[in-house]
């Protein structure tokens, strides 16, 4: 090679001007790298005082779970403290607290309204009647309207007198059936299409059938008397089970049913988790370690699950004290934490086993060093990114959600930590034992002159990644196909997110094959027109002024579409027709004044509706609907609070519901009653407020989440086409995921909400390990693919099919909550690695940017990726670290020395003057060894011989002659004299071999 040629290559190769952004790359990435490394030798150098340190600030965190309590409420987590349902919930608990439990009934038959039919319900009603619970049974605890029990079903209208009911006929229970309108036994307006199911009618429009009834039993909630009527509820269900040979079927669900049913499934399930941990496990044994006695990592795996662990008590106790609310939801926390978790455990490993024969000839504390420094980048990556997208989150207004978040940012950033201190020094602990052949289970037990089978040695992932995965990816009809895969997925998947509706149902949740369900479904196939019970409340307001208002109220209520016709139970309305007919009355008479023919004064019509309520027949069926204080005293009676009840027609999805309840809300505000007026409320409605912003909540925290990604991403990575690729991974992912929850049956409500946000801390890192590593590995595009899916593309793998195995066995769960958390994660690991192990290749494989400069011009070359070795005056030698000089070329005439790495220099010239034993010194042979995967050998086996590379090239060839000199003679560093072999003459003429150390 000639002058000419040389300056015309030294001209090609010189440096380009780099951006600002390059600039600002190239110093973030070398700052990172320096800290991880040094953070690495200090870990790998202490790593019992690192450990203990771990436990102990992660157990102080921990103390704050002694506050631990779960808030269960629906109105804290999930529903805006603005709202104004916050203040009517406070309302009404205060006024009108719950004081009923209930037990509904559906019975089937060809037709109900036969002789036959109403006999068996007649002797069903009397087998719950006799149904015991200690001492007490239903007498005892129901709920009363006058003397006598609260049971709504149409044998009301014969009393639930049994000899009368056994000689009805046909005939006789038409004829009721069609001329009664008020109950007889309370006195109350009666409502048949709330009692009876499919009727059917005569051409003069009689009804002639049904068939389904319906039977509704309500007892006290009293406290001292909730366990006897949870085992009255109890025996009810077993009752129902039985069923009755005149009847069809037997329907039932009671207070204890959701409990029971959902939650008993969900606590059923929890064991099909805890083998999805084992299962874990197992895989983290299989993957981390290898097949022989010295080299599994069963104890390593059992710390990187510890490190999930310690994070979790870190996150949950600083929450707690600092007073984040805790809910259910709170529960998926292990499984996002140990998705992130295991991830980055692979990437260490992987970085660990990645290093280079050269930097395998390192003491251990440096090894050590320098896989964190390469894994250090990457895990900060993902983890910050985690961090600041669920940060954001946390500025929700829905508490739940926000919580959620918090806990979550907590825990992920407790795990970063954990994972580059905790987890590295047991990662250190274990390769003293590898290196030291103490067994893998027994490390007690020192294996002596111990060789690991063959099988052992080969790393199947490894393998299939760099001769399989990433050749074939290159290939470009391969690469056509996976673009034409890709879209495929994204236009269909994009048309299912788009027609994702928005709907929650409480019968979602509860096992399909339990009765709680089958109620359900026959509630809806039996009564589709009933929809949800609610009620109007009054607050305390001059009602003796405002009959008109009322009763305008009133009348546009039960004439709103929303409402089921002949639902409205108006105590107001009772109480005028009563008051009408007792004008008249010298009782009455003095509560009027003047022409006005109404009670003139707030106390005279307090004293007048309790005295409707509690001594008239016609009254006391209202009894629950006013709450007086002074009622049961000497004093006038004073009226606190009102309500009444009323029904929604069926609505079939969310949206419907709510529309139905802002329009009902719609016309009590602008009724014009005075002093606050009244609310519509139930309980119901708590979760038609969180619907009615949960959607908007929803996209606004993924496009926040999102821009936090690319944000993160663009200022770790640094490379704005990078950061802008990565980011099509984790939109294309969370559109996938989206779009096959919609094709799944999966609607949007609190679940799928969170599980959605969830997922784009799980996107995230199937594609940002990729996408740095891309950034520091050499070659052309296609090379540096194959590279990058060699060293990083194991870990994303198992760090992906890990977090699948711990839900794997949810698949077939009854719960929807489980069979939800699978659908979510599977879809989102399915696609995560699609997009990051398969597609993400292939575009960077066309328009990927060019490599950091932190690399120059080969691994082996990069001065700041090779350990220096220091050295002090005494010529003891200390750790090394990596230098940040730049290596510069001058102007040479020696075209080797300038040419030709500085290693292959010095070697070549040293062959003049030496002859090396290779036998002794094996691994000064590279060719034959795997340049990037690491064999997990004892220092026992690993002679120490490292040269150190110069910084400057030069056309000085005397210090060059020099520098030759002093690596022959060993004087540049001591490490260096480990082994060498000289070859000198002797007095006799004959070269002699001598050994020298």
């Amino acid at each position: 090679m000639d002058v000419s040629t040389a300056c015309d290559i030294s001209s090609q190769n010189k440096p380009r001007k780099r951006s600002c952004l390059e600039r600002l790359s190239n110093g973030f990435i070398s700052l990172l790298e320096r800290a991880f490394y040094r953070l690495g030798y200090v870990v790998a150098s202490h790593p019992y005082l690192t450990i203990c340190q771990c436990v102990l600030i992660c157990g102080l965190c921990a103390i704050g779970m002694k506050d631990f309590k779960e808030t269960n409420a629906a109105e804290k987590l999930w529903v805006p403290a603005t709202s104004r349902i916050q203040d009517e919930k406070r309302w009404v608990m205060k006024n009108f607290p719950p004081f009923t439990r209930y037990a509904s009934v559906i019975l089937t038959a060809d037709n109900v309204l036969s002789p036959a039919s109403l006999r068996a319900m007649m002797a069903f009603y009397k087998s719950a009647n006799t149904l015991e619970s200690g001492p007490h049974y239903l007498q005892t605890m129901c709920f009363r309207v006058g003397p006598v029990c609260h049971v709504t079903s149409i044998l009301e209208l014969w009393f639930y007198n049994e000899e009368l009911i056994n000689s009805l006929t046909q005939d006789d229970i038409i004829q009721k059936i069609n001329n009664v309108t008020m109950s007889p036994m309370y006195h109350s307006k009666l409502h048949l299409g709330s009692l009876l199911g499919q009727m059917w009618r005569d051409s003069s429009g009689q009804i002639v059938g049904a068939k389904a009834a319906s039977m509704l039993f309500l007892l006290y909630d009293k406290p001292e008397w909730k366990k006897p009527a949870m085992d009255w509820e109890l025996k009810m269900v077993n009752l129902a089970k039985s069923g009755h040979s005149d009847l069809t079927d037997i329907f039932i669900y009671t207070t204890r049913s959701f409990d029971d049913e959902g939650y008993g499934a969900v606590n059923a399930d929890v064991n099909l988790l805890s083998t999805g941990f084992s299962l874990v496990m197992v895989y983290l044994i299989l993957t981390l370690g290898r097949f022989n006695l010295v080299h599994q990592k069963f104890y390593l795996s059992i710390a990187g699950l510890l490190s999930v662990g310690l994070a979790i008590g870190f996150a949950y106790g600083l929450a707690i004290t600092c007073g984040v609310l805790y809910g259910p939801v709170h529960a998926l926390m292990p499984f996002l934490l140990l998705g992130i978790g295991v991830d980055d455990m692979f990437v260490i490993v992987e970085a660990w086993k990645n290093l280079t024969p050269k930097e395998l000839k390192l003491p251990l504390v440096d090894r050590m060093a320098l896989s964190l420094k390469h894994a250090g980048v990457s895990i900060t990556v993902t983890s910050i990114t985690d961090v600041v997208a669920f940060a954001i989150g946390a500025s929700t207004v829905i508490p739940g959600l926000s919580g959620f978040c918090i806990y979550a940012a907590l825990g992920i950033l407790a795990l970063y930590g954990l994972q580059a201190t905790f987890f590295v020094a047991c990662l250190t602990l274990d390769q003293r034992k590898v290196e030291a052949t103490r067994d893998g289970c027994i490390p007690c037990y020192v294996h002596k002159n111990y060789t690991p089978n063959s099988f052992s040695q080969w790393n199947i992932m490894t393998t299939a990644f760099e001769k399989y995965v990433g050749p074939n990816l290159m290939k470009f009809p391969i690469k056509v196909l996976v673009l034409l895969v890709t879209s495929a997925l994204l236009g269909v998947n994009v048309w299912g997110f788009y027609h994702l509706k928005q709907d929650f149902s409480l019968t979602m949740y509860i096992p399909s094959d339990s009765y709680a369900h089958k109620y359900a479904m026959a509630r809806e196939k039996y009564f589709p027109s009933d929809g949800l019970d609610t009620a109007v409340y009054c607050k305390d307001f001059e009602y003796h002024k405002s009959r008109d208002l009322m009763e305008k109220m009133y009348s546009n209520i039960v004439e709103d579409p929303y409402i089921v016709n002949g639902s409205v139970v108006f105590w107001f309305s009772a109480f005028n027709d009563w008051f009408d007919r007792m004008r008249d009355d010298p009782s009455v008479a003095p509560s009027m004044y003047g022409d006005v023919k109404y009670p003139y004064s707030k106390a005279w019509f307090a004293l007048l509706v309790h005295r409707f309520l509690y001594h008239t027949p016609q009254g006391q069926a209202y009894r629950q609907f006013i709450k007086f204080e002074n009622a049961s005293s000497t004093g006038n009676p004073i009226i606190r609070g009102t309500y009444f009840k009323l029904r929604h027609t069926y609505q079939p999805d969310s949206k419907s519901e709510i529309i139905a309840m802002e329009h009902l809300r719609h016309i009590i505000d602008n009724s014009g009653l005075p002093g606050g007026g009244c609310f519509a409320y139930t309980d119901v409605y708590l979760t038609y407020e969180t619907n009615k912003i949960l959607q908007r909540e929803l996209y606004r925290n993924l496009l926040l989440a999102v821009i936090c990604v690319f944000t993160v991403t663009l200022l770790l990575i640094a490379n704005f086409r990078t950061s802008l690729i990565v980011f099509t991974c984790v939109i294309f992912t969370l559109v996938d995921v989206a779009g096959t929850l919609h094709f799944w049956g999966v609607t949007i409500d609190t679940a799928s909400s969170i599980l959605l946000t969830l997922s784009v801390g799980l996107a995230v890192d199937y594609s940002a390990h990729i996408g740095h590593m891309f950034m520091t590995v050499q070659g052309t595009r296609p090379e540096r693919v194959v590279e990058t899916l060699k060293k990083i593309g194991p870990a994303v793998f198992s760090g992906g099919f890990s977090t699948f195995l711990a839900f794997l066995l949810l698949c077939n769960s009854y719960s929807y909550g489980f069979s939800l958390f699978f659908r979510v994660f599977f879809t989102v690991v399915l696609f995560g690695l699609f997009h990051g192990l398969i597609y993400l290749p292939v575009v960077l494989s066309w328009i990927g940017p060019e490599p950091y400069d932190t690399h120059l011009t080969t691994e082996d070359r990069a001065n700041i990726y090779i350990p220096q070795c220091k050295c002090n005056s005494q010529g003891e030698s200390n750790h090394l670290e990596p230098s940040t000089q730049k290596p510069t070329l001058r102007e040479s005439t020696d075209q080797e020395a300038l040419w030709v790495p500085q290693e292959d220099l010095v070697d070549k010239k040293e062959q003049d003057l030496t002859t090396v034993d290779t036998a002794n010194a094996p691994l000064l042979d590279d060719s034959s060894k795997d340049m990037t995967t690491q064999q997990d050998h004892p220092s026992s086996q690993i002679p120490f011989t490292s040269i150190q590379p110069s910084h400057n090239i030069t056309t000085d060839t005397s210090p060059l002659q020099q520098e030759k000199q002093e690596l022959i003679n060993g004087d540049t560093c001591p490490l260096l004299q480990e082994r060498r072999t000289d070859i000198i003459p002797t007095s006799s003429g004959e070269k002699e071999k001598r050994m020298t150390r």
